[in-house]
């Protein structure tokens, strides 16, 4: 008797698919970082209201950009190089000598981002759901039919 032969219809249609839409302008990227970007904005905002308003330029540097898997959210920039240091303390030698107690979870954008996790990851989900839902599959079967590969 001869050995059984076992064949998956549709798998190379689907590794194409998932290379398209997985590639670096595929569908799935784009839908990670826009995702991403819209569930962190409260992120962003609760440090904006947070960080100290002497003169409210670091609060204009908090921003949100995206990333491949979703979005961050940074602060400071080449013009406002202490950030750091005003977030998470220590000492710093420039324009003059200063220290301040050093907090390793930061002051303000890791707090911020602690309590609002849960809305942020509310607000993900749903949205790479529907992008994924919403994605073209090239080897769909309908009622009656076969899929091909």
């Amino acid at each position: 008797m001869p050995d059984p032969v076992v064949a998956v219809v549709g798998l190379n249609a689907l590794k194409r698919d998932l290379v398209r839409a997985a590639g670096d302008r595929g569908p799935i990227n784009a839908a990670f970082s826009a995702a991403g970007t819209k569930a962190i904005e409260p992120v962003a905002a609760a440090a904006r209201a947070a960080v100290p308003h002497d003169s409210g330029e670091l609060a204009g540097t908090i921003r949100v950009t995206g990333s491949r898997s979703g979005g961050t959210v940074r602060m400071g920039n080449a013009g406002h190089r202490y950030a750091g240091w005003v977030d998470f303390g220590g000492t710093r030698k420039r324009p003059h000598i200063a220290e301040r107690p050093y907090l390793t979870d930061g002051r303000y954008l890791f707090p911020a981002a602690r309590g609002l996790s849960g809305a942020a990851l509310a607000a993900y989900t749903p949205a790479l759901q529907s992008a994924l839902d919403a994605m073209a599959w090239t080897n769909t079967a309908t009622e009656g039919s076969s899929v091909h590969d």
